[in-house]
């Protein structure tokens, strides 16, 4: 009777749960004389891998072999993907069967890194797959054994000159070569080597400029943003303060950004003025706050200005230096019209910045 053991793999997958897979992994093995075993085994743990990695772990040693002797090309995704085999089996099975890949993989996570990229470059022949495989390790060491055991191919040495950019200087390669050793292409992978350079230099260099201006660009917003006030007014005079920009905005046809923020009802809280030291709801009067944290009564903060500067004398008054909160400073028209009219600035942090 010829048993179809795609069909019954299938079959017993889906039944894992009544057929456990030590005892399907074990009548296979008792079966060894009288069908080959190791196929159907290799279908079904490899099925089982697929369907639930952990499921076969006690398995995964045998499944190493069975993968090297049935399916090659699928044992370095099982290695990768499995924590369960014995990384010194593993090995011992890639050596036998000559997987140079594998070998260079199992190597890798043991920790092996130089025999295994003697692996790559004596056995393999693949500079490209040297380079990538010490770039992942992270090892400056490891850079140094790549150029030495380079050092007597020089078509080895030609490539690896071109794939360290970035990462290894060239000029210490160059250094290392023996006297009299013939590189071939050796000007024009050198002339490719200094342009990659000078191009890499250039970029890094535009970066750098546009990163500045952009610091600088984003550090003058956040500072005029940050000297100006918000003014909590109350509806009185909140009302009237509009009124008076609604006059200003007529007067130069310009258009008025509104930035302070109306409140309806009186200040709640416990935060006190700066000047007074009274709570800033016990007065019927609007509030400047600045982004400081420092909070002063309308009439507090102009009596400190005029104490401090001197703008009585200047006959500044009030709405005068409100009259700038609701335009953007980023206008050269703005900063033309109100140049002669002072804004209101954080008594505390102007008084300690002088």
């Amino acid at each position: 009777m010829m048993l179809d053991c795609k069909r019954a793999v299938t079959l017993l997958i889906q039944n894992k749960d009544l057929i456990s897979p030590s005892k399907v992994v074990s009548q296979l093995l008792a079966a060894r004389n009288k069908c080959d075993s190791r196929y159907f085994l290799h279908l079904y743990l490899h099925s089982l891998f697929e369907m639930k990695p952990h499921a076969g772990r006690d398995f995964h040693d045998m499944q190493v072999e069975l993968y090297a002797d049935y399916d090659p090309k699928m044992l370095i995704p099982f290695l990768r993907s499995s924590q369960h085999y014995t990384l010194e089996k593993a090995y011992d099975v890639c050596v036998k069967r000559d997987l140079l890949r594998e070998q260079v993989f199992v190597l890798g996570r043991m920790g092996n890194s130089k025999k295994a990229l003697a692996v790559i470059i004596n056995k393999l022949g693949d500079i490209e797959e040297a380079v990538e495989f010490v770039s992942m390790q992270h090892d400056d060491d490891l850079w140094e054994e790549l150029v030495k055991q380079c050092l007597n191919k020089p078509e080895m040495v030609g490539v690896l000159l071109e794939h360290t950019v970035g990462n290894l200087d060239p000029l210490h390669i160059v250094n290392m070569v023996p006297n009299g050793l013939e590189i071939p292409r050796l000007r024009d992978r050198l002339v490719k080597i200094i342009t990659d350079y000078r191009t890499e230099t250039s970029l890094r260099h535009g970066c750098n400029d546009i990163l500045k201006a952009d610091c600088v660009n984003l550090l003058v917003k956040c500072f005029n943003e940050a000297k100006r006030g918000i003014c909590i007014s109350n509806e009185e005079e909140g009302a009237q303060m509009q009124r008076d920009r609604s006059r200003d905005s007529q007067a130069t046809e310009r258009t008025v950004i509104t930035r302070t923020v109306e409140v309806k009802s009186k200040t709640r809280g416990d935060a006190r003025c700066c000047v007074c030291f009274d709570p800033l709801s016990v007065q019927n009067v609007s509030v400047i706050a600045f982004f400081c944290c420092h909070a002063y009564h309308m009439d507090c903060l102009v009596d400190s200005m005029h104490t401090f500067s001197s703008k009585k004398e200047a006959g500044v008054t009030l709405r005068e230096q409100l009259s700038g909160y609701g335009e953007d400073e980023d206008d050269d028209d703005s900063d033309d019209n109100h140049s002669s009219v002072p804004r209101l600035r954080c008594i505390l942090c102007t008084t300690a910045a002088g």
